[in-house]
């Protein structure tokens, strides 16, 4: 929400309703959070239909996804369609991150791969031998390999997991953004495009992929757009492509001073060759619709096997697979197995009372 488009400032915010007594609060928030659900609720059924009838509606291509229904599901049922997912824990200490990724790729002829990798910042560089300079490693160590870098090597591993030969002639199925801004970004200090975008390009290159992304924030109008379709139904737009949505909404070439020279030019080829091979959608199955990619040549046929796949769990309206994977990751490389794992050896090793963070001690 931009509340500066409505003219709303953070002056305005302190104007909000207050209390200065627990009484009074729980005696009248009741009400009030009733009469603001109602509102919302009421206001978006109209906002739907305005949708229907708005030119944006009415400029999109709506189709149907159950035309291709049957086909999609003989996909799904004979294991064609694998859905892939994964997982990380960190555990941060004063000398760099410890990180414990976790990829499933599954289908529902129960053939599934779990890859696993442990990172340790202690294993990356060596250790200076003047204390001074030990101590400027440590200040640095956490920049070095940071929260961005780890997802992007999950996101990495995910894509990669997807390549596999045993899936080569199956369509695949990712969770998030088919080619995520980790990956496009060149990962500063450690200078990884040109390995990250060889990956992208193998991925576009397979012309069988597809993914959805649980939130809608990067696409928000075509999300909006979608919530007026009926159960069953997609759509999508000409210019609707990663690229066009890189170039055009994300400005994401727009200031090449930002980049260093070779890898300005090399996301500029990846997003003019490649990008615009993917394109973006939105589907509805139950009360809401979700964005997906998919590679041009598969687009229909992806909406339908994300439709059908969803029926498994049709209230939620989100392909089992993709929870499949995401559940078994989570019981194979549980965070919270790993987090005690660490603290374990800590506290074998005298560390933990220097190590664990304050709130991992609290008693509750």
């Amino acid at each position: 929400m931009i509340l500066a488009d409505d003219g709303m400032s953070f002056t305005d915010l302190l104007k909000q309703k207050q209390w200065d007594s627990y009484e009074d609060y729980s005696g009248e928030i009741s009400a009030m959070v009733s009469d603001d659900v109602q509102k919302s609720m009421k206001e978006d059924i109209v906002m739907m239909e305005q949708i229907k009838d708005s030119k944006e509606f009415k400029a999109c291509e709506v189709r149907d996804a159950w035309e291709r229904k049957d086909e999609a599901e003989d996909l799904l049922l004979d294991g064609k369609v694998i859905g892939i997912d994964g997982t990380i824990s960190k555990y941060k200490f004063a000398s760099g991150y410890r990180c414990q990724v976790g990829v499933v790729a599954v289908n529902y002829q129960q053939d599934t791969i779990k890859r696993s990798f442990y990172i340790s910042a202690a294993t990356l560089k060596s250790e200076p031998t003047d204390v001074r300079d030990k101590m400027e490693r440590r200040l640095s160590a956490n920049e070095d390999l940071a929260d961005f870098h780890l997802r992007a090597l999950m996101m990495y591993r995910e894509r990669e997991a997807g390549l596999d030969p045993k899936f080569g002639d199956c369509y695949v199925m990712y969770h998030g953004q088919l080619l995520p801004f980790e990956l496009r970004s060149g990962l500063g200090r450690l200078r990884g495009l040109e390995t990250t975008l060889d990956l992208l390009k193998r991925i576009v290159s397979s012309r069988r992929v597809m993914s959805v992304v649980s939130s809608h924030w990067s696409h928000q109008e075509l999300w909006t757009l979608g919530t007026a379709l009926k159960p069953g139904q997609y759509l999508t737009y000409a210019e609707s492509t990663v690229k066009n949505h890189l170039l055009n909404k994300q400005k994401f070439l727009d200031e090449p001073d930002k980049w260093r020279k070779d890898e300005y030019e090399l996301a500029k080829d990846f997003v003019n060759e490649y990008a615009g091979d993917i394109k973006i959608g939105a589907v509805k199955v139950a009360h809401r619709p979700y964005i997906f990619y998919a590679h041009k040549d598969i687009f229909d046929l992806a909406a339908a096997i994300i439709a059908r796949d969803s029926l498994f769990q049709k209230q939620k309206g989100f392909p089992l697979l993709i929870d499949y994977a995401d559940n078994l990751a989570t019981e194979y490389f549980s965070n919270s197995n790993y987090n005690n794992m660490i603290e374990w050896e800590l506290a074998k090793n005298g560390g933990y009372l220097r190590e664990a963070g304050e709130r991992r001690m609290r008693v509750k």
